[in-house]
């Protein structure tokens, strides 16, 4: 049976000399009882329910403890409410920025400072912490033996790059550091070489403290107050509600004004953002970019689906691209805050009843055979239409055999056609940093003659591989208007279901790769799916990734399955004839419409 405290004669004559022990103390038989249970926020951090100690059976010294102890909790309590409270501000900030990375350049550093080089320093050593908590869960042999060599490999390395002054083998590794916190070096070879020597005793330290740590020394890098790691360009600043109260007046047309500022932009994509800054404006003649909230996105979409009938796919683009001016006016700290962040589109469509919006899959064997058979693509001998026949042939075909995107396929020119060591194309401009790379020329492509088409092209004085692939618009891109052809080809001309397009050819590359078990961090290599700064393991970052030679042969494993015909070789002329095209009179005529 509990007791409260205090209800004895001779301990309330006691309490009068004393203060009173807290309300979170009780009595026991055995004793007095210090009692708090943890806030429902904080009992992840804390690691349980309430907490609970024995302050002994003299009142005068439970008293003093008790206080004491209350003062404690409560600092803890404070400083884990300050600490999730963090972590919860850097989750929500981390997830705004990767929905919406994929529509923003990383930001680039300009000039290399002593406090760089410290962030990156603090930013390596603090890493290790993830090493001593992987330890204490327990390694078994094999894990322990892989990490020795790799430790040591990469220790011989580092003292090598030192003692000979040529760190160029770990400028892929600072430069994954950055990345990966959103960062893109923007400086002289000379200056990123001096940062990656200045970085190396670092990555040293580091690399002997897990020698140490191999030898059972768990020790822990020498860090101080000054060491601050490199924050991520998508962290809550201190300085951020300073700067919004500062910038609260900024105007819409000031908004769209930051935007260009960060690079050249489409004159179609600043056109339709200025039109729909203005109807977000013109809806809202109260909001300002400061004031605007989540409720009022709301409305203005759901104005745009009832009075223009948008669906869901069309509001979800309106509101990204929207968003996305927000998004570099929250990075710069002109605006606390991005409305459009993470908004969910979906729910448009599930309240009015509509179906989802179909998903894009892979062709079939069946659909391949028939878009690449003489009464497919092969029999449309027509110029008219999707940049004339040969860009109408070899695109898909490139699409095919390398999984490439249609804007990275429509940029190719001669330039980027290279023989050597193994023939492959160079992706140059691309959707991420990611993307960028080299991808060699599939066996099936070099016999089907492209790169005899590649030189009839250069002979022809011609730069792009596809010399009449134009668009007669500013706001629309050359690859654009295949795409739209290719498009009327695949539903209107064979009938094929909506769910595929022309970026069916890239679901279908990655499935004959996994089908002729090409290792996945390959085909994603060759696809430009995989993410830079991104590594389990800081060896995985070191060099240039797989050669050209080895992505040749692992290529060459990619089998469709389906007879493609050889294209006609190109003539210096827009509309190849009759008599070259190889295909009846009857064929010609089924398919022409098409063009």
């Amino acid at each position: 049976m509990v007791q409260k405290a205090g209800t004895k004669r001779g301990e309330r004559d006691e309490e009068k000399l004393m203060p009173a022990l807290p309300s979170n103390c009780y009595k026991t038989p055995h004793g007095y009882v210090f009692r708090i249970v943890v806030p429902e926020s904080l009992r992840a951090a804390v690691g349980k329910r309430e907490i609970k100690r024995s302050l002994g059976k003299d009142y005068r010294q439970a008293v003093s403890q008790a206080r004491l102890l209350a003062l404690q909790v409560d600092q803890q309590f404070q400083s884990l409410r300050q600490q999730v409270q963090q972590e919860a501000d850097y989750t929500q900030a981390f997830a705004r920025y990767v929905a919406q990375a994929p529509n923003l350049p990383l930001k680039p550093i300009t000039k290399v400072t002593p406090a760089l080089v410290s962030g990156l320093r603090a930013l390596w050593l603090s890493s290790l912490e993830a090493d001593l908590a992987w330890r204490r869960e327990g390694i078994d042999d094999e894990e322990y033996q892989e990490l020795q060599e790799n430790i040591q490999e990469v220790q011989a390395k580092i003292a090598q790059a030192l003692a000979r002054g040529q760190p160029e083998p770990f400028v892929p590794v600072i430069r994954s550091l950055l990345v990966g916190k959103g960062y893109q070096l923007a400086v002289s070879a000379a200056e990123e070489r001096q940062l990656v020597l200045d970085v190396l005793p670092a990555l040293q330290e580091g690399y002997d403290i897990l020698a140490q740590r191999q030898a059972g020394r768990l020790v822990q890098p020498k860090l101080t107050l000054e060491d601050i790691p490199l924050p991520a360009v998508w962290e809550p600043t201190a300085s951020t509600n300073a700067a919004t109260s500062r910038n609260s007046g900024l105007g819409w047309q000031e908004l769209l004004d930051h935007w260009r500022q960060d690079c050249p932009r489409k004159p179609r994509t600043d056109r339709e953002l200025k039109r729909l800054v203005q109807s977000l404006s013109s809806f809202l003649p109260k909001a300002t970019p400061a004031t605007l909230t989540r409720a009022q996105v709301t409305d203005w979409l759901r104005h745009e689906r009832d009075q223009r009938g948008n669906s869901a796919k069309t509001l979800e683009k309106k509101g990204t691209l929207v968003g996305a001016v927000f998004s570099i006016a929250v990075k710069d700290e002109l605006l606390e805050k991005n409305p459009f962040a993470g908004f969910d589109y979906n729910r448009f469509a599930a309240k009015e009843g509509l179906a989802p919006e179909s998903q894009r899959r892979s062709f079939t064997q069946a659909e391949l055979a028939q878009i690449f058979s003489p009464q497919g693509l092969f029999g449309i001998t027509t110029s008219a239409g999707g940049g004339g026949y040969h860009a109408r042939i070899w695109i898909p075909l490139i699409a095919l055999y390398s999984g490439a995107r249609l804007n990275e396929i429509g940029q190719l020119t001669v330039d980027h056609i290279v023989r050597e060591p193994v023939p492959h194309f160079r992706i140059l401009q691309a959707k991420n940093q990611g993307s960028i790379r080299d991808v060699p020329l599939h066996p099936k492509l070099i016999d089907l003659g492209f790169l005899d088409y590649v030189e009839a092209i250069r002979s022809a004085g011609y730069r792009s591989l596809w010399p009449f692939l134009r668009s007669r618009s500013q706001v629309s891109t050359d690859s654009e208007v295949l795409g739209r052809w290719f498009g009327r080809f695949l539903h209107h001309t064979l009938n094929l279901p909506p769910e595929v397009t022309f970026h069916s050819f890239r679901h279908t590359f990655k499935d004959l790769c996994r089908n002729a078990l090409i290792p996945r961090d390959l085909h994603h290599a060759l696809t430009g799916h995989a993410s830079p700064g991104q590594v389990e393991n800081v060896g995985d970052s070191y060099g240039d990734g797989y050669s050209i030679a080895v992505k040749a042969r692992e290529l060459a494993k990619v089998d469709p399955g389906v007879t493609i015909p050889k294209p006609i070789p190109f003539s210096g002329v827009r509309k190849p004839t009759a008599a070259t095209a190889g295909f009846s009179s009857s064929a010609k005529n089924k398919t022409s419409g098409a063009a």
